[in-house]
């Protein structure tokens, strides 16, 4: 009974995310654990596990990610507030007018902003499957997910940039198979590099 107090605790204090911060909630993400045994750095449908897109290798080990589906968060190398805001300032500005994107409510985390392709008759398969959400950042930490095509998102992974949701490619669950977790930026560096990444998504979000 206390290892189920202490899991419990464990989740509440990953702090909101997709399911409501309850018993109820905590059951859910329980019973999703049990689909989510895959590798999560390996994409299924891209051309191999190379590099297919220049991005610089992230130094240093991965952080440390916590054993829940949803919320889907790392419990080590989190990002400072000042560097969160950054990454947020970063995703609002792909939004800016003008441009053929828009930030709502995001649909995964159904909490927060997140970027969407405005014109879904326009989206690459991966972003329709996703009714448009491109990326969000997650406020407590400042990791982010983001939709990427096949081989971009192999590509982040095998850099050492992030690796899969562990939910990804559930159809029933509207997770993409490159629904893509990245790390926090531990500096100023990792954050340009994660930028890039952010670039990347929305530059291949139409066909």
């Amino acid at each position: 009974m206390q290892n189920v107090k202490n899991d419990y605790a464990a989740w509440i204090d990953l702090g909101p995310g997709g399911l409501p911060a309850n018993v109820g909630g905590w059951l859910i993400t329980t019973a999703l654990r049990q689909l989510s045994r895959r590798d999560p750095l390996t994409v299924h449908g891209a051309a191999g596990t190379e590099l297919h897109w220049h991005v610089e290798h992230r130094s240093g080990p991965r952080p440390t990610i916590a054993p829940y589906p949803i919320p889907h968060r790392q419990l080590t190398d989190r990002g400072s507030a000042a560097l969160i805001e950054r990454l947020t300032a970063a995703v609002t500005d792909e939004a800016r007018q003008g441009t053929p994107f828009h930030l709502a409510r995001s649909r995964f985390e159904r909490r927060g902003g997140a970027l969407y392709l405005s014109d879904i008759g326009t989206a690459s398969p991966w972003i329709s499957r996703t009714k448009g959400e491109i990326v969000h950042v997650h406020e407590t930490e400042g990791s982010l997910h983001v939709v990427l095509q096949p081989d971009d998102a192999q590509s982040v992974i095998s850099a050492g940039w992030g690796e899969l949701h562990p939910l990804a490619g559930r159809p029933v669950l509207g997770l993409p198979e490159t629904y893509v977790f990245l790390y926090a930026p531990r500096d100023s560096d990792d954050a340009d590099c994660i930028e890039q990444i952010i670039h990347r998504a929305t530059a291949t979000a139409t066909v």
